[in-house]
């Protein structure tokens, strides 16, 4: 049956929520008449306008439907005051779920009960996610210069250098010279593949142009991107 709204009580239910596969969510209920003694919970399935009553009760005393007795678990805290716990999320539990709640067992024959907006439940699919796949970071320390009109620059021969990461600006060390070091990061596969070459370039600019003062190339090493390789960073010293 279709739930009515016949109370001028007003429900509050948790925001939106995404979960991961196999977590326990809880989604909260709270309203503001303590003559309204029963909790009722409902869940309205994607593509469809039909709610299905999940369970309902009272402050000491629970009750489910059917098969909802192994999946959820209703709680209250108070007689204005519940959840439902999903026990372990799977894909198959995303819905709306709707808390409700009525001064009489009447509405289970009847209908007619305060019915809360509803919390949206999404339980996300762990084979559907995407594989973040594994990186290596290339580090670069040019030191012992001066002065400090430098930049740093990677040359990658599997392809173009974009996610490299230097500092904005040299740093003196101990009042001498200056030090400046760059981060690169590659897939691991990648930088895995002995083929492959990297190589740091420093270059000096001197009033019109900059002109490459010293550079140093580091091959991939061989290793296995699915288990375990020789570390997750290299460092070139110049």
């Amino acid at each position: 049956f279709d739930p009515e709204l016949v109370s001028a009580a007003t429900i509050k239910q948790s925001s939106p929520l995404v979960e991961k596969e196999g977590s326990e969510v809880h989604i909260n209920c709270k309203h503001d008449d303590s003559s309204l003694l029963m909790m009722l919970w409902y869940q309205q399935k994607r593509d469809s306008t039909a709610m299905t009553l999940i369970g309902y009760g009272y402050e000491n005393s629970q009750n489910y439907e059917g098969q909802f007795e192994k999946e959820f678990k209703l709680t209250r805290k108070s007689v204005v005051e519940g959840a439902l716990i999903v026990q372990k999320a799977e894909p198959s539990h995303s819905a709306l779920y709707f808390c409700a709640a009525s001064n009489t067992q009447e509405v289970l024959l009847f209908g007619g009960c305060t019915v809360g907006e509803g919390t949206k439940l999404t339980v996300l699919d762990e084979t559907l996610l995407p594989v973040e796949k594994k990186k290596t970071t290339l580090v670069c320390v040019a030191s012992d210069f001066y002065p400090d009109h430098v930049s740093v620059s990677w040359e990658c021969s599997a392809g173009k250098c974009d996610k490299a990461a230097t500092d904005s600006a040299a740093k003196r060390v101990d009042g001498g010279n200056y030090r400046i070091t760059s981060r690169l990061k590659v897939l691991t596969e990648i930088w895995e593949n002995p083929e492959n070459t990297f190589t740091c370039l420093v270059s000096f600019y001197r009033g019109e142009n900059d002109i490459v003062v010293e550079k140093k190339m580091i091959p991939g090493v061989p290793g296995n991107s699915t288990g375990n390789t020789r570390g997750k960073h290299a460092v070139l010293f110049l």
